[in-house]
């Protein structure tokens, strides 16, 4: 029995650390029989452990199996989105392409034929129809963006633009739609905003269409008035405020929060009556959200709506002051509008200039002041009328300022929404006209070169023209001429002929030959056969790509076959995030994505044509 007592021990403090007895029990306690039957519990219980932990290990890989299935499953699935991902963005990349040649070349003969002699009425029917190609774009580049939102796929292009020249732009483009319901689109830009800026100026574009699309479409009676404001400035950045107010429908207060999600409209019968995608301000709020900015809106039901957004730009270096206007200062202008922001924003403008500004509604108070002024003895320099007045409007003023000797050498410019006519500008007696809405620098360039006429001023108004280049002196043709007579020879490779076309029309106003060809190898020959100061080159053509020729290009250079750099300008429907930079890293010097509009065009072609010695490739 001792003997078995200190095996028994050490088997009673195992058993206690295993649970199967509870306390210590006296050595003369233990029988026999005791110590067998608590070994076999023990055993019992190590059996029962083992089946517990066997069928434990049993579950455990069963649910790992289970959950490798499922990782297998949702790893295909994924493969399989992202191949169908792959394959929609060729679908939207093929897609914005094909949509974008057509709209290439409708926009493109607008343009050219906006710049022939036509009458009013056609004017207004090729203005409608280039705006309606306009917003029938913005609709396109809409559901192209909200795809590649969702996928994530869109990047900022910061470059260097004029904030003033980006909204009236927009601006002059979207009034002809609001001509169709007798609305003013109006325009401010204050003189403090910067001249140039950073930022990404085609989704700023978009932005600025869709509001100001969407204030018309929502708007019967009175005015969208859009403006630029200077929040915040610093000696590197400025705070902008973008802001579109109209006098339409309103949204009430419990769906202003919703509005800048998908597919989204007030009500179902706001979208039979006024239709929409239900896309633009939902894009709106992501680019804005995308360039670090805020946006907003305040709105009163049956009043109108006001949208905004602000965002950071970086000021570019050494940015002048375009609205300098010195022969307009102290100059006496009489401004007569029916539209009091109308009054406000030219009398801002005129403010800014140093002139002095008096402010009447209609035509009998203009007149009175007319005489006030003669006895007062400080007769007005000039005069702003607005056209489209109620009792007399501008015509009818201006004819009988004109019936008055006293007034009748006063210059009267006409502002008008529809354009005036050389022969009703005569016949009332007008020097000018400035078609709404006001461009800040087209107003100051014709009220000073209409003094200038009148009173024979020294100074001249501001050029706008770029001085002419010494190799442009010649017609364009699509000939092959002499590389000595021309070298300023520009060669345009496009397959499409209605885009060649449109393009050797459009660089008409440059006066330089035009050589054309319709595939890549053809490209090549050309330049083997005679040097180019400018390539315009397609890139989905025939035979060759647009690509492919361009690093042929780039090799003769680098092996001396073409004796200096060409610069080579991609001028393609490619328009997707990553074109432009695989169109750079292919070697070409820049990119221009269609439709291409004509001065865009110029102004690229002459920046590169001004280029005062191309070096050599290294």
């Amino acid at each position: 029995m001792k003997e078995v007592n200190p095996l028994h021990r050490r088997l009673q403090k195992q058993l206690k650390r295993t649970g199967m007895i509870q306390s210590a029990l006296p050595d003369d306690l233990i029988k026999w029989q005791d110590f067998l039957h608590l070994v076999d519990r023990s055993y019992t219980g190590t059996s029962e452990a083992q089946y517990l932990l066997e069928r434990s290990l049993e579950v455990s890989s069963q649910e790992m199996r289970k959950l490798y299935d499922d990782l297998k499953a949702e790893t295909e699935q994924r493969i399989e989105a992202l191949h169908r991902s792959e394959q929609k963005t060729r679908f939207m990349a093929n897609m914005s392409h094909e949509l974008r040649t057509p709209i290439h070349g409708i926009l493109g003969s607008l343009e050219i034929v906006k710049g022939t002699d036509m009458d009013e009425r056609q004017k207004l029917f090729v203005d409608t129809a280039y705006a309606s190609c306009e917003v029938m774009l913005d609709i396109i580049n809409n559901i192209l963006d909200f795809s590649k939102l969702n996928a994530g796929g869109i990047e900022l292009e910061i470059i260097e633009f004029s904030p003033r020249e980006l909204l009236e732009n927009i601006c002059n483009i979207m009034s002809t739609m609001a001509q169709e319901k007798k609305l003013e689109v109006q325009c401010y830009i204050p003189a403090e905003i910067p001249a140039r800026v950073k930022g990404d100026p085609a989704r700023l574009r978009q932005m600025l269409m869709n509001l100001i699309g969407n204030a018309i479409k929502f708007t019967e009676q009175g005015e969208v008035y859009t403006s630029l404001e200077l929040r915040e400035v610093s000696d590197t950045n400025a705070l902008l405020r973008f802001e579109v107010r109209d006098t339409g429908i309103g949204i009430p207060p419990a769906m202003q929060k919703s509005v800048f999600e998908s597919f989204v409209q007030v009500d179902a019968s706001i979208n039979r009556r006024y239709g929409g995608t239900g896309l633009g301000l939902t894009i709106v709020k992501e680019f804005a959200e995308l360039m670090e900015g805020s946006i907003g809106l305040e709105s009163t039901p049956g009043v109108g709506s006001t949208f905004w957004f602000e965002i950071n730009c970086q000021i570019v270096e050494n940015s002048h002051d375009e609205q300098q206007a010195k022969h307009l200062e102290n100059r006496r202008v009489l401004v007569v509008d029916d539209n009091e922001t109308n009054r406000r924003i030219l009398e801002n403008y005129l403010n800014a200039w140093q002139a002095e500004a008096t402010i009447v509604s209609n035509g009998h108070d203009a007149l009175h002041k007319l005489d006030e002024s003669l006895d007062n003895g400080k007769p007005f320099d000039i005069m702003l009328l607005d056209w489209f007045m109620p009792q007399m409007d501008g015509i009818t003023l201006a004819r009988t300022i004109r019936s008055d000797p006293q007034h009748d050498a006063t210059p009267i410019v006409m502002l008008t929404s529809y354009g005036l006519s050389q022969e009703k500008q005569q016949q009332a007696g007008i020097q000018a006209a400035v078609t709404k809405p006001v461009r800040s620098v087209t107003l100051r360039d014709v009220l000073t070169d209409t003094l200038r006429r009148h009173h024979k001023l020294t100074a001249k108004p501001a050029a706008l023209a770029l001085p002419p280049f010494p190799e442009l002196a010649t017609k364009p043709t699509t000939k092959t001429p002499s590389p000595a007579t021309h070298p300023g020879a520009i060669l345009l490779a496009e397959d499409n002929p209605v885009n060649a076309l449109i393009a050797i029309t459009m660089l008409e106003k440059l006066n330089l030959p035009v050589d054309h060809v319709s595939t890549g190898k053809q490209a090549l020959k050309a330049i083997r056969t005679r040097p180019y100061r400018l390539v315009l080159m397609d890139i989905n053509m025939p035979e060759m790509d647009g690509y492919t020729a361009t690093r042929y290009i780039r090799k003769w250079e680098r092996e001396g076959i073409i004796p200096q750099h060409t610069p080579v300008i991609a001028m393609t429907a490619n328009a997707l995030q990553g074109d432009r930079e695989r169109c750079i890293k292919m070697g070409m010097d820049n990119y221009l994505p269609k439709p291409v509009k004509q001065d865009e065009l110029l102004k690229l072609v002459r920046h590169w044509l001004e280029q005062p010695d191309i070096t050599p490739a290294s």
